[in-house]
């Protein structure tokens, strides 16, 4: 479902072979993402184009800015050969609620069921939000059902519609993250692999923390875990300029065993060393939140574990640090299709992108681009 339900009744069906669909418009803090896919046979997609903007300002000036963000968009979409100007947009993350909800299975309007327990934890009349949920994976014999139902105020939904809009698009739909991330592992793992995922999606100030089970969403959650705070952490334990420590992050990491190869230089793994020792309080309180996270997983799904766990943003940029979290965490990352390029192929520059070096960024405009297109959905 999207957060607009008025434009319901026209996503797509999902498409064999055809033509490309939707534009996918994910505007970051400091980038904008875009991504346009053609569905092929097999289950198999084509990046038919993409497009990443690095901005200054925020969004929130961005916004406020539209001649500014008209031409940054009508430069990317001509430059990087986007098809049309049909584009399912996010949400942005700090404007969406995010609420699982338990009812009874003997309920029989489960609409009015939801609109009813969110009506109490809102803080205006119901009213004044645009609510929309999805079902999280249920047995029918089981005495209580769960959704994860999102909420969002009109006035932030008008605002950004009207916003798109006046820059020249259609929107076909506004969406939210966890929604659109649904969508990328349904087009990615299969079997087992589908089971539970866990994406950790982490930003300047904070991080989310999103679980896909069975291509259904069932957790979403915000964790005091970013990359500024880290830097800033860096920055005054080394006593240096946030510029200077971000520099340190991305010349050594904290993957000390390839730059010693490259370098031969014994003081750059005690760099990386001490980057991971400054930062790694940080690290363990995220764990603390995962593994909460994982129980809470478990005993949704009957026991099922959490089969893969994806690091994305801007921290998953950082040598080692994805190696770092899955050791605290004492996760295995299986083996079998963890490449990008497996499902996806790219029609224009860069043809073989790793995984890490694009889904890292784009995930989220990837499943927005991929609305209508899923079967399941």
């Amino acid at each position: 479902m999207s957060i607009l339900q008025k434009f319901k009744n026209r996503i797509p069906s999902p498409a064999k072979a055809s033509g490309p669909g939707l534009i996918g418009l994910d505007l970051g803090e400091r980038q904008i993402h875009l991504c346009q896919i053609r569905p092929l046979e097999h289950g198999l997609y084509s990046i038919v184009a993409k497009a990443s903007i690095d901005y200054d300002g925020g969004r929130k000036a961005l916004l406020e800015d539209p001649r500014r963000l008209k031409r940054m968009l009508n430069d990317a979409l001509r430059k990087k050969g986007f098809k049309g100007r049909r584009v399912a947009a996010l949400m942005p993350w700090e404007d969406v609620r995010i609420i699982p909800l338990t009812y009874k299975s003997s309920v029989s309007d489960v609409d009015a069921e939801v609109v009813r327990m969110l009506a109490s934890r809102v803080e205006e009349p119901i009213d004044n939000y645009v609510v929309d949920y999805v079902p999280v994976r249920a047995k029918p014999g089981d005495e209580e059902h769960m959704v994860v139902a999102t909420v969002a105020s009109r006035k932030s939904v008008d605002r950004l519609l009207n916003t798109l809009i006046g820059c020249g698009l259609e929107i076909d739909s506004l969406d939210v993250a966890p929604t659109a991330l649904r969508r990328v592992v349904g087009a990615l793992y299969t079997g087992e692999a589908a089971d539970n995922v866990l994406m950790i999606n982490t930003y300047p100030q904070e991080s989310y923390l999103t679980v896909i089970s069975g291509r259904r969403l069932l957790f979403n959650q915000s964790v005091a875990f970013g990359e500024t705070m880290l830097l800033e952490r860096i920055a005054r334990e080394l006593d240096v300029s946030l510029a200077s420590a971000r520099a340190l992050v991305v010349d050594h990491g904290f993957d000390k065993q390839p730059l010693l190869r490259a370098m031969g230089a014994e003081d750059a793994g005690d760099v990386s060393a001490t980057l991971l020792e400054i930062v790694k309080p940080h690290f363990l309180e995220l764990v603390n939140e995962i593994n909460r996270v994982l129980v809470f997983t478990a005993a949704e799904t009957h026991g099922v574990p959490v089969s893969r766990i994806c690091l994305l943003g801007a921290i998953s940029h950082w040598p080692g640090a994805q190696q770092t979290l899955l050791s605290l965490l004492d996760f295995d990352a299986p083996d079998g299709q963890t490449e990008f390029t497996q499902i996806f192929r790219d029609e224009n520059e860069d043809t073989r992108i790793p995984w890490h070096g694009l889904f890292a960024d784009i995930s989220i405009a990837m499943g927005l681009a991929l609305r209508g297109q899923i079967g399941h959905e």
